[in-house]
């Protein structure tokens, strides 16, 4: 039997369709397999990156909590800290604004940091509120304005009034806590 070269040129295109055919046919899966692969790695080393950041920062994220530790209050264990910081608050209000009305949420720990967050709606003028804001952070706690809210009274030029979170964090003397460490503000 003798083939042609039309038929010979036929057999090698087939063979050729049928091998590119069933590369394509069971490559695809691999070849977007690999691809997954490849997204995968890209992901993991920018991961590694950002974890080797963190640590070549550790020295002095440790520091700089050593610091936030020295700052932070003990309090004794029983003592009704909420009561404690509501008069704080005022203290400081007194002279800049009007604190209208005060809610204080229930005590939660986290460790041995402690926090009560205290919502307020105020009122005052805008040189009253930065006065204010400044002198919550000079008080010898840790205290935080979480969310604050400032709309202008209406019918009153020049008056601003809203409401502030303020979170007060601290912590509590323990067994193995010395007296001498205890402070207060």
């Amino acid at each position: 039997m003798k083939i042609s070269g039309r038929e010979a040129t036929l057999g090698w295109v087939t063979i050729v369709a049928l091998v590119l055919g069933g590369t394509w046919w069971f490559g695809q899966p691999k070849l977007q397999e690999w691809k997954e692969f490849a997204t995968t790695r890209a992901t993991l080393e920018r991961r590694a990156r950002s974890a080797q950041k963190l640590l070549d920062e550790q020295s002095d994220v440790e520091q700089r909590l050593a610091a936030l530790r020295q700052k932070l209050p003990v309090y004794p264990a029983g003592r009704n800290m909420a009561a404690e910081l509501l008069r704080i608050l005022d203290n400081t209000a007194r002279d800049n604004i009007d604190l209208l009305r005060r809610d204080t949420q229930a005590e939660t720990s986290a460790g041995e940091l402690f926090e009560v967050a205290i919502t307020c709606t105020w009122a005052g003028d805008l040189e009253a509120l930065v006065r204010f804001l400044y002198a919550l952070q000079e008080q010898n706690v840790i205290l935080t304005i979480r969310q604050l809210a400032v709309n202008p009274s209406p019918g009153q030029p020049g008056r601003l009034g809203g409401t502030f979170t303020l979170d007060c964090a601290y912590s509590r003397e323990t067994a193995d806590t010395p007296k001498a460490e205890a402070t207060a503000p």
